[in-house]
């Protein structure tokens, strides 16, 4: 491999460690330039020392040699990938994280993170973890209020009233100049006279 393929693939692993290994993965040292390749992990130079003791291999990413193929396998990892399984349920409380150089600290927290696996579990989640539906307050309900029947409003059932007498007609209105009360005239009698019959033909007697 020639000189610049070299310095490509550190330059993809410290390209790497700036959003996956800013952080030791096993105390608070900032910036390490160290990888656990048994984990993928980036750690540094108090921590490579007590891995080397698990007899995990650890490598310098620019004093060592890589491959493609090692730098391939420490990108689909990170200290996040690693720390989704190896503390999927470890608690600070637990076993704070060790502080940079206290060795004593460091090397048991390893011991338990990696050889006991007391926090791990299952595969690391390539996926952020979905938001929690909000959930409704205690005593309101989140459903519209169904109406009640009108029977419980009223305490009983409803019942259909037919008015079997329709309501009368109004008469009419008597004419306020009819002094007969509404009614018509009588008919005069015919006159039998010839009086009467010329009467009727309007011939002067």
């Amino acid at each position: 491999m020639s000189k610049k393929e070299e310095e490509k693939l550190i330059k993809r692993l410290r390209d790497f460690a700036r959003t996956a290994g800013r952080t030791c993965a096993d105390c608070t040292e900032k910036f390490p330039g160290q990888i656990c390749m048994d984990f993928n992990t980036f750690v540094c130079m108090s921590c490579v020392g007590i891995h080397r003791e698990f007899q995990h291999k650890c490598k310098s990413i620019s004093m060592s040699k890589w491959t493609a193929e090692e730098v391939k396998k420490v990108e689909s990892g990170g200290n996040l990938k690693a720390e989704q399984l190896y503390l999927a349920k470890w608690d600070s409380k637990d076993f704070p994280v060790p502080e940079a150089n206290d060795v004593g600290r460091i090397r048991k927290f390893i011991e338990l993170k990696y050889r006991d696996k007391k926090w791990f579990s299952g595969e690391a989640s390539s996926k952020p973890a979905a938001a929690a539906a909000p959930k409704p307050s205690a005593g309101r309900s989140t459903e519209a209020p169904k109406p009640e029947p009108i029977s419980k409003i009223l305490n009983e059932e409803p019942k259909l009233v037919v008015n079997k007498h329709p309501p009368s007609r109004a008469a009419p209105a008597n004419d306020l100049l009819d002094f007969n009360g509404g009614a018509p005239p009588p008919a005069k009698p015919a006159d039998p006279s010839l009086a009467g019959f010329m009467s009727a033909l309007d011939i002067g007697a």
